[in-house]
């Protein structure tokens, strides 16, 4: 990383000396990081290497081990209120879709977002404020036509739209993303890209995995690589997103090329 390249920035999420273990198998080893408001930031990483175990440290569904040299700090608590903490930070995790149950409508989905379940109790709930902020969501992701439909019922795009708006009831000031380009078609793909650089340029900060350079939004301006639990590289795009760093981080021979605003990566064949 460059000396000056992350200066001066103030720190919403502070790691030190964090080490999770999951059945007694160390999954995430002496994290020590900082991640601040105004950063973008995309991680990458091979599979089992611990990136989605990173992202669940926001969300406190994964605790690190407790010792007396460690701390984990969010908007500079160690300790925080976990509804304080749903309204400064959106999640979509993987696993999201498979929780919500059959029959529960879009709306109601999104609706949810503000009782922090995956039902359809809280939408006869809302308060006018609230309904507005649902119909703003439902027209910035585009979710008119299928709003009534059953979230189970949609394609994988729709679904991901839709959790996103869930995560955005609150407007919070950060969106903690776990693979959201995932099993995408070429215009689910442009969509989702679409307006999460939207929500960039509106001052969201996004801090997301993804498997795909391709995927990687134009608004990124910080990457992390993430290898068997170690973080081993931190700083700008075009320091890291180069042939030699990804050939290393995923063991594999790789030519990397940036068209545009955006990366390609292409096997190459030895």
């Amino acid at each position: 990383m460059g000396p000056n390249s992350l200066k001066n920035k103030i720190s919403w999420a502070s790691f030190k000396n964090i080490n999770v273990y999951i059945d007694q198998k160390v999954i995430l080893s002496n994290i020590n990081i900082k991640l601040n408001h105004g950063d973008n930031t995309v991680i990458l990483g091979p599979n089992g290497s611990g990136k989605s175990t990173f992202l669940k440290l926001f969300n406190r569904s994964i605790y690190p081990i407790n010792s007396r040299n460690s701390s984990l700090k969010l908007f500079n608590k160690e300790n925080i209120n976990i509804w304080d903490l749903r309204r400064k930070i959106g999640f979509l995790f993987k696993e999201m879709e498979q929780r919500v149950i059959k029959g529960v409508r879009l709306y109601d989905l999104i609706a949810s977002g503000f009782s922090g379940t995956f039902n359809s109790r809280y939408s006869i709930l809302l308060s006018e404020t609230e309904k507005k902020k649902i119909e703003n969501l439902i027209k910035d992701w585009e979710l008119y036509n299928i709003i009534d439909k059953e979230f189970q019922s949609l394609s994988d795009g729709q679904k991901r739209r839709a959790l996103i708006a869930r995560a955005l009831v609150y407007e919070p000031s950060i969106l903690v993303l776990d693979e959201p380009f995932c099993n995408l078609d070429i215009k689910s793909n442009f969509i989702l890209n679409k307006n999460l650089n939207h929500l960039i340029n509106n001052s969201l900060n996004i801090v997301y995995v993804t498997h795909s350079l391709e995927s990687i939004l134009t608004s990124t301006n910080r990457v992390i690589l993430i290898k068997e639990g170690r973080i081993i590289n931190d700083g700008k795009p075009n320091e890291i997103i180069n042939s030699d760093i990804l050939s290393d981080l995923f063991q594999i021979s790789i030519n990397v090329i940036k068209e545009g605003d955006y990366w390609r990566g292409f096997p190459i064949d030895n």
